[in-house]
C-alpha cells in the first residue's frame, strides 16, 4: 500500500473533525487549522562576546572597565578593574550589539548601538542606561565614539558615512554629513586637542582624514593608496604625537606621525587600542598571535616584548592603573580579554592573573541553519559558535562548537562544512567523532587576492566527494567567487567573477551539475552594480567549466534560494517569483509569483526553500512562512506574524525556522504538519515491509482499516469513520508475530504524533 498524498490529506481532513481530549505537543501553537503546529525550541546559542568597551572611573574613584556584550538584548558590563569581580549587567534595549563606546570628559560612558543607531549614557554607579535618542535619522550603525573641544562628543555612522557631534550639557546633535564622499563607513576617531582636529577613518576604502569641527572642513585623504585594500581602520590611537592605526582586513597596525604623515612602523596581528606606557616613553600593543604584549619605542621606532598577556583573540577597555605611592609608584595593567575573560599584570611584582568575566551568557542571533548527517539540527550564531539541537532528546546539547560566524551549511558523508565569515574561510565539523583537538577546525581558506568574505553558497555532492561554495566579495567590492574543495586532497580551486560583478549567495547539486543563483549585489560599501538582472549558471563538476548562464526571470535582481524540488527539476526564488528549470531542455518552463517584493538595496539572503516529504516545497522569504503546492504551484501562506527566516528539514521530514522578531532572533521554532507525519510513518511502514520486520499480514489489515476510516468519511458516515479509524491503530498495537515490538512501537508513535499534531492544528 502506497500511501499517496492525496490519501494523508484525506486522513488529514477526516482526523480535524475528531474531538479528543488528548494533550497536544508542549509549547505548540497553531495559527490556523491548515497550517500545521509550530515549537519554540529554545535558544541554540548562548555566550559571552564581549566587544567595544572602555575604562572609567566610579564616583569614589574606583577604576573600572567594561564592554558591551553582544546579545538579545546586548547588555553593558562593569568589571572591576583590579579584582575583576562584575560590577553591573544592564541591558542596552533595541540592539544585539553596541560595539563603539567612549568615556566622555564628564566622566560618563557613552555608548552606541548598531541597528537602531542610538546614543546611549552611562552614569557611574546608577543602575541603567539613559537612552540620548538617534544622532541622525536614517543611519543604522553608530562608530568611532570620541571626545572632541568643549567637552562635546563626536562620532560616525553607517551607511550615510556621516559625522555627528553631540553637547551632553545642552543634549542638542549636530549633523556635519558624509565627510568623504563614497565611503558610508565613518569607523574609527580620534581627538587631537593641540591641533583642535579629529582624525577620522573610513571605510570601505580605508581612508584617513583631519576634520575641523569648528569650521566643518576636511582634509584631503593621507592613507597610502597601497592600503586601500584593508577597508577601514578598526581603532585610531593618539599616542606621543603618532597615531597608532590598526587596520581591519590583516589586523595591521601602522604608526603615523600625526604632523608629517610618514609611516614609521608597520606591524601585522596586532589587536586594536594602544595605551601609553606609565612614564609616556613608549606605546604598549597587544599581539595575539605570539599572545605579548610589546612596546613601541618612539626614539628607536622598534617594538620588543614586555609580558605574556594570554592566548586572546583582542583585547579591549585597556588601562593602566597607579597601585603604588608617589615615592614609590607602582602600575597594573588592567583589559578585557577576548570575548569573555579579563586580565591585569602587575608591573612591579611581574604577575599576571587573568579570569572568565562571571555574567551568564547571552543569547546569540542565529546566522544560518542546517540539518545535519547525524539527525541533530546545527545552528550558526551571529559573532560566532554553533549551537546544536538534538530531535531524538528533545533537548539542546550543552556544548557548543567553536567555530566562527558561518554564512552557509553543508555536508559530505558524516562532516559538516561551515562557510565561515570573515574572508571566506572553511571549517569542518566530523559528526561521527567527539569534539576535540582539531574537531572542529577551520581547514581552507579563499587565497586573499580573491577579496572573498561572505561564503552564502554551500552545497556538498557526496557521490563526487567535493564541496563547492560560492561567495560575497570583501567590503566595497564587486564580484563573488565560485570555489571547490576536494577533501581528500585538500586543494581548493578557486573562480573569481564566474558570473561578472556579481555575488553567489545560492547553489544546488543534482547529477553532476553545479547550480547557482546570483545577487547583482556586491559587498557594503562596494559601487553600484553593473547588471541589472541575477542569473542563474550551471557549472559541469566533470569538465570544471561553466556551461551555461542566464536570467531566469526578467527584470528581477537576486536569486537567494536554489533546491532540487519534487518533480527532479530546479526550483529558483527570485526576487519574489518561483521559477522552475528543466535541466534536460536547459529552459525555465514556469514562472509563478510567490510574493510581490521588490529589493530596493544590497540583498544577499531572502528566501530559503526545502522540499517536504509530503512532496510540497516550504519556504521562508521577507518575515514570510508559505507552503508551494508540489504540482499546482499554488502558494500557501502560512505565517508571517513570527517573522520567520533560514529554514531546513531534518531526516525526519519536520522545518526548522529562526524567529525573525527584534529580541527574539535567537530562538529556534519547529514546524511539522499531519500531511509530513503521515509522510513520515508511511516511509517508516514501507521501510519495516520492505525488511521483513513488518509482516505483510499486519501491512495489508492497516492499510485496509485506514482506507476504509477515509472512505466513510467523506461518505459522511462519522461513526463508521471513527470505528475503522480505531480499528486501524488498535492493529498497530496487537500485531502480535507480524511485527517486533520495537517496529509495533515505533509505528504506534507515530499514530500518536499524528493524533496530537491534529489537535494541535485543530487548536484543542
Amino acid at each position: 500500500m502506497k500511501w499517496s498524498k492525496t490519501m494523508g490529506t484525506c486522513l488529514l481532513v477526516f482526523m480535524l473533525g475528531l474531538s479528543t481530549t488528548a494533550t497536544g505537543p508542549k509549547t505548540a501553537e497553531a495559527q490556523d487549522a491548515a497550517s500545521g503546529v509550530y515549537e519554540m525550541l529554545g535558544t541554540p546559542l548562548k555566550r559571552v562576546v564581549g566587544v567595544g568597551g572602555v575604562p572609567f572611573d566610579g564616583p569614589d574613584g574606583t577604576p573600572y572597565i567594561s564592554a558591551s556584550v553582544n546579545g538579545s538584548p546586548a547588555q553593558f558590563v562593569s568589571v572591576h578593574a583590579l579584582t575583576l569581580q562584575v560590577d553591573k549587567v544592564i541591558e542596552i534595549p533595541g540592539t544585539s550589539s553596541a560595539p563603539s563606546m567612549t568615556t566622555g570628559t564628564d566622566g560618563n560612558v557613552y555608548i552606541g548601538t548598531t541597528g537602531s543607531a542610538e546614543l546611549f549614557r552611562y552614569v557611574p554607579g546608577t543602575a541603567k542606561l539613559e537612552s540620548l535618542g538617534k544622532p541622525i535619522a536614517g543611519e543604522t550603525y553608530i562608530y568611532g565614539l570620541t571626545n572632541g573641544p568643549g567637552g562635546k562628543l563626536y562620532g560616525g555612522t553607517y551607511p550615510g558615512g556621516k559625522m555627528f557631534e553631540f553637547d551632553p550639557a545642552t543634549g542638542a546633535y549636530r549633523n556635519y554629513g558624509t565627510l568623504v564622499p563614497g565611503e558610508k563607513y565613518i569607523r574609527a576617531t580620534a581627538y587631537d586637542a593641540e591641533r583642535g582636529l579629529l582624525y577620522v577613518g573610513t571605510g570601505t576604502s580605508n581612508k584617513l582624514v583631519e576634520f575641523n569641527p569648528a569650521t566643518g572642513a576636511v582634509s584631503a585623504n593621507w592613507m597610502p593608496a597601497s592600503l586601500s585594500v584593508e577597508e577601514y581602520p578598526n581603532s585610531i590611537d593618539l599616542r606621543g604625537g603618532k597615531l597608532f592605526i590598526q587596520l581591519n582586513k590583516s589586523s595591521k597596525l601602522i604608526v603615523m606621525d600625526k604632523l608629517t604623515k610618514a609611516i614609521e612602523y608597520t606591524r601585522t596581528g596586532v589587536s586594536s587600542d594602544v595605551i601609553s606606557s606609565p612614564d609616556g616613553k613608549k606605546a604598549y600593543l597587544f599581539t595575539p598571535g605570539d599572545a605579548y604584549v610589546h612596546a613601541y619605542d618612539f626614539v628607536a621606532k622598534q617594538t620588543s616584548p614586555v609580558f605574556r598577556f594570554g592566548k586572546y583573540n583582542g583585547w579591549k577597555s585597556v588601562r593602566m592603573i597607579q597601585t603604588g605611592t608617589s615615592q614609590t609608584p607602582a602600575y597594573t595593567l588592567s583589559a578585557w580579554a577576548g570575548y569573555n575573560a579579563a586580565v591585569t599584570y602587575d608591573f612591579a611584582a611581574a604577575k599576571q592573573r587573568g579570569q572568565t568575566i562571571d555574567v551568564p551568557g547571552q543569547p546569540i542571533e542565529i546566522r544560518s541553519i542546517a540539518a545535519g548527517p547525524d539527525g541533530k539540527v546545527y545552528a550558526s550564531g551571529t559573532q560566532g559558535g554553533v549551537g546544536i539541537y538534538n530531535p531524538a532528546t528533545g533537548v539542546m546539547e550543552p556544548v557548543s562548537l567553536n567555530i566562527s560566524q558561518a554564512e552557509g551549511i553543508a555536508a559530505i558523508g558524516d562532516v559538516l562544512y561551515f562557510g565561515i565569515y570573515p574572508q571566506a574561510r572553511l571549517g569542518m565539523f566530523d559528526t561521527s567523532r567527539s569534539t576535540g583537538t582539531g574537531n572542529p577546525a577551520e581547514i581552507a581558506k579563499l587565497p586573499a587576492d580573491s577579496l572573498q568574505d561572505r561564503p552564502f553558497g554551500m552545497v556538498g555532492a557526496p557521490e563526487l566527494g567535493k564541496l563547492f561554495m560560492g561567495t560575497v566579495p570583501q567590503y566595497g567590492q564587486l564580484g563573488g567567487a565560485f570555489a571547490v574543495y576536494d577533501p581528500a586532497t585538500k586543494a581548493l580551486n578557486t573562480y573569481r567573477n564566474l558570473v561578472q560583478d556579481q555575488s553567489i549567495i545560492t547553489l544546488a547539486y543534482k547529477d553532476g551539475k553545479v547550480y547557482g543563483g546570483t545577487s547583482i549585489w556586491g559587498a557594503y560599501g562596494a559601487p553600484a552594480p553593473t547588471a541589472k538582472e541575477g542569473k542563474l549558471f550551471v557549472w559541469d563538476a566533470a569538465t570544471g567549466q561553466k556551461e551555461l548562464e542566464i536570467v531566469p526571470v526578467a527584470g528581477k535582481q537576486a536569486v537567494t534560494s536554489l533546491i532540487v524540488g519534487p518533480d527532479g527539476n530546479l526550483w529558483g526564488f527570485d526576487e519574489g517569483v518561483l521559477f522552475i528549470y528543466d535541466p534536460a531542455s536547459r529552459k525555465v518552463t514556469e514562472t509563478h509569483e510567490v510574493m510581490p517584493i521588490r529589493y530596493a538595496g544590497t540583498v544577499w539572503t531572502d528566501a530559503f526553500m526545502a522540499a517536504g516529504k509530503d512532496g510540497n516545497v516550504y519556504g521562508t522569504a521577507r518575515g514570510t512562512f508559505f507552503r508551494i503546492d508540489g504540482k499546482s504551484k499554488k502558494v500557501s501562506i502560512l505565517d508571517n506574524t513570527r517573522q520567520f527566516s533560514n529554514l531546513t528539514a531534518d531526516r525526519n521530514g519536520d522545518l526548522y525556522m529562526r524567529s525573525g522578531i527584534e529580541g527574539k532572533r535567537h530562538e529556534l521554532w519547529r514546524y511539522t504538519n499531519p500531511d509530513l507525519a503521515l509522510a513520515r510513518m508511511s516511509e517508516r511502514i514501507e521501510a519495516a515491509a520492505a525488511d521483513g520486520s513488518l509482516g505483510q499480514p499486519l501491512y495489508m489489515q492497516t492499510g485496509n482499516d485506514l482506507r476504509q476510516a477515509i472512505h466513510h468519511w467523506e461518505a459522511g458516515r462519522r461513526d463508521q469513520a471513527v470505528h475503522f479509524l480505531a480499528k486501524a491503530a488498535d492493529g498497530l498495537k496487537q500485531g502480535g508475530k507480524w511485527a517486533s515490538e520495537p517496529v509495533r512501537s515505533g509505528l504506534e508513535s507515530g499514530l500518536n504524533e499524528i493524533t496530537l499534531l491534529i489537535q494541535g492544528t485543530a487548536g484543542n
